[in-house]
């Protein structure tokens, strides 16, 4: 028989690490810290970012550096997104340390994931981080953010490296400039169903 005063700890439930899968990834600075103070500091993450998904053969369709925390759609062929997270939030905080002379954690220990298992689920996934900014009042429009991939998705500029930008475009079209203006139009588009937006957001992202 259990005392009392017992609690029983429910653990949490376990993240969904899976050879193959998909995801939408955020990682939030502990206590909302600004976790990007200048232009240098984005670009020392992106470049972390090609170097992680580089090493883990990551497949990345999308990315969004914000504010206090920064957004990634990932094909993951092996099941390493939760070792690969620890390593670049890991890699780009001891260097934001040494940078300004601060300790501890950056990110939190925990970041947020959630398994796109169809279609309309991941182009609705690429919906939100484009929109992301804009929602945040960091840009009057997506095309107008410069720290993620949207102007390369929709042809406004050449794209990072690492960036698999055919990966999920050709479900438009296999024509580039094509699949570009649908996916523009999918992503600026008034008539977007608002509905499917709770299966993508991720906490406080």
């Amino acid at each position: 028989m259990l005392p009392p005063n017992y609690v029983r700890k429910v653990p949490r439930p376990l993240r969904p690490d899976l050879p193959g899968a998909t995801h939408h990834v955020a990682a939030l600075a502990v206590e909302k810290e600004v976790a990007f103070r200048e232009p240098a500091d984005r670009r020392r993450l992106i470049a972390h970012l090609g170097a992680i998904v580089d090493l883990y053969q990551w497949k990345c369709r999308s990315f969004c550096l914000m504010g206090t925390h920064f957004h990634l759609i990932l094909n993951t062929p092996e099941a390493t997104l939760s070792r690969g997270m620890q390593h670049l939030c890991g890699a780009y905080a001891q260097w934001f340390n040494w940078k300004y002379g601060r300790r501890g954690h950056l990110f939190g220990r925990r970041f947020g994931s959630v398994q796109i298992f169809n279609e309309s689920h991941l182009l609705n996934a690429h919906r939100y981080v484009a929109l992301n900014p804009v929602r945040a009042g960091l840009s009057e429009r997506p095309e107008s953010w410069r720290w993620g991939s949207y102007r390369a998705l929709i042809g406004l500029e050449d794209p990072a490296p690492f960036l698999d930008v055919g990966g999920d475009m050709n479900l438009f079209s296999s024509e580039a400039s094509a699949a570009q203006s649908v996916f523009r139009d999918l992503v600026e588009s008034d008539d977007a169903d608002e509905d499917v937006f709770p299966l993508v957001r991720l906490g406080e992202f």
